[in-house]
């Protein structure tokens, strides 16, 4: 009777844990498509100041293109005005929480000029993130083309 009473208590205690932790992970994932939408209003926007709260310091971006770019680099060709964003959606998106890392996948839409050359394009993303300092920052984003 006594290991039965410890067995239900334990089993209590890992469901109550397991129903603690569901919420917690929809505010992550709400937050980190909360964070990709904001990506799209800054692109929108020239927001430099908003990539600045989007990316980690160490961020590293690789374009359909196989260009790299790192956070300063971004966050420079916005402020220059060398790419104009006239388009930029994000959708079909899917999250993976993994503790304080996270990773999103979708589909980006953009419709951009840069250096005077106007670009349209739609490619799958998968953006990479970690919680630090209780905010979530991309560390790494990666985009291919849809042919």
């Amino acid at each position: 009777m006594k290991h039965l009473t410890f067995s239900i208590l334990g089993l209590s205690m890992l469901v109550g844990l397991a129903v603690a932790e569901q919420p917690a992970a929809g505010r992550d994932e709400a937050t980190l498509r909360a964070l990709e939408q904001k990506w799209d209003a800054a692109s929108l926007k020239g927001d430099s100041a908003a990539f600045g709260q989007i990316f980690a310091d160490g961020f590293i971006s690789t374009s359909a293109e196989g260009k790299v770019r790192t956070r300063a680099e971004m966050i420079a060709q916005i402020k220059s005005g060398d790419v104009k964003y006239q388009l930029s959606k994000v959708d079909d998106m899917k999250v993976f929480v993994y503790g304080d890392a996270a990773v999103v996948n979708g589909r980006w839409t953009g419709k951009f000029v840069e250096k005077g050359k106007s670009v349209d394009t739609v490619e799958r993303f998968t953006d990479t993130y970690v919680r630090q300092g209780g905010q979530w920052r991309c560390v790494a984003s990666h985009g291919s083309a849809i042919k």
